[in-house]
């Protein structure tokens, strides 16, 4: 990465005066089928507009034109009145064209908290799978939900259609926002992923170093996404609220927006701080004898995603509580405990809409029907709990 300057700001000594409260970034990964997504989203955005208090800044590579072109959303502008700065085409995948649109950001609109929004096409933790034959999970238009079948390979987030469909892995994601974290001298006060299927203990574990909070959903997203309007009316009105109270509006306006529409979706608030407590809980459950039986039975009693590939958590834990033996019951019951929402818990806030999605908690874990992903092995969440190992002994 491009060498980062001064540090701004640290938790005692952070300026509170002279600068916005919050300065709220979109990454827009739009040079794929997205495009015609991003000017609606950016076009939803203005209808807030940034303020004083408030700095609403986007970044966004375009398929249309193969151009990149960098904003400053203000009331009633948009995509033809905000443009600040054009570049040539940018490979949304590549870890340092990210770092340099938050050191632009963090130069020229400090403020006290910064939201990153990565906004794209999501498939959770995978990567470079040796195993299936899949592509990036796809905001849905229309198409069955949870089944997917793309011909090219995928990588966790913001594809780039132009760039060989690159995107950023869970290392260079891990790499960038460490980055992003030295810049501002603190973790990422909140990171969204307007994204499928990103909400999962192996993401969250993965980035606990360098966020506070993650809002996003542990399915597919339908193809509108967010509702930044709503999200960005309110924070320019409380600009003073802190990322846990920001996250959980998120999550409510998300949920809203989709009620009475048909649409199955998922979105929840994850506090980073206290992910370690679930961790440890699944860490336990996973070092316990296998009981196949009771474990299969719970599996497929569970709400599923990704042909099948990741399964939420904290159903799987009720369901195996119903049917395991006194250990593994007694090992569920704490990780249920541990996936309880509310304030100062690791699930800050989660809602749903749909009956497939009935029961979900709002975390996701990655459970295959047979084999193993070998990239699985290689992430930081198998290296500090005994999960991968569990499924071993399970699938063999």
């Amino acid at each position: 990465m491009e060498s980062q300057g001064k540090d701004r700001g640290g938790r005692a000594d952070r300026q509170t005066t002279g600068q916005a409260k919050w300065t709220f970034l979109v990454y827009m990964a739009g040079d794929n089928n997205l495009d015609g997504a991003a000017l609606r989203d950016i076009a939803e955005m203005a209808k807030a507009g940034s303020t004083q208090d408030v700095h609403i800044l986007v970044q966004l590579d375009r398929i249309e034109d193969n151009l990149t072109r960098r904003f400053r959303i203000t009331p009633g502008g948009g995509f033809k009145k905000d443009c600040i700065e054009t570049f040539s085409e940018t490979n949304t995948g590549d870890p340092q064209i990210l770092y340099s649109f938050a050191k632009w950001a963090v130069d020229n609109y400090p403020a006290d908290r910064y939201a990153l929004i990565l906004w794209n096409h999501g498939s959770g933790w995978w990567e470079d799978a040796k195993t299936r034959a899949a592509g990036p999970a796809s905001r849905r238009p229309h198409r069955p939900l949870f089944k997917h079948s793309f011909p090219q390979a995928h990588r966790s987030i913001c594809y780039d259609d132009t760039s060989g469909g690159d995107a950023l892995d869970n290392r260079e994601l891990r790499v960038v926002l460490t980055g992003i974290c030295t810049l501002l001298g603190r973790k990422i006060d909140l990171l969204g992923m307007d994204a499928c299927l990103m909400n999962m203990v192996e993401v969250a574990w993965q980035l606990r170093d360098s966020v506070n909070v993650i809002v996003g959903s542990e399915i597919e997203e339908p193809f509108d996404g967010w509702p930044y309007a709503e999200i960005l009316n309110r924070l320019t009105a409380r600009p003073r609220q802190d990322a846990a109270t920001f996250a959980r509006w998120i999550v409510k306006s998300y949920l809203a927006s989709y009620k009475g529409k048909g649409e199955t979706v998922t979105q929840s608030a994850l506090d980073l701080v206290q992910i370690n407590d679930v961790v440890a809980k699944i860490d336990a459950l996973a070092a316990l004898e296998t009981d196949t039986k009771a474990i299969a039975a719970a599996r497929e009693k569970s709400p599923r995603f990704y042909d099948d590939n990741y399964i939420d958590l904290l159903s799987f834990a009720k369901n195996l509580r119903k049917k395991a033996g006194p250990d593994l019951r007694a090992a569920a019951e704490s990780l249920i405990s541990a996936l309880n929402p509310g304030k100062g818990r690791a699930i800050l806030s989660q809602g749903k809409i749909g009956s497939e999605v009935r029961g979900t908690g709002g975390l996701s874990i990655y459970f295959p029907a047979d084999l193993i992903n070998p990239a699985y092995r290689a992430l930081d969440f198998c290296a500090g709990c005994r999960w991968s190992a569990f499924l071993e002994r399970y699938l063999r």
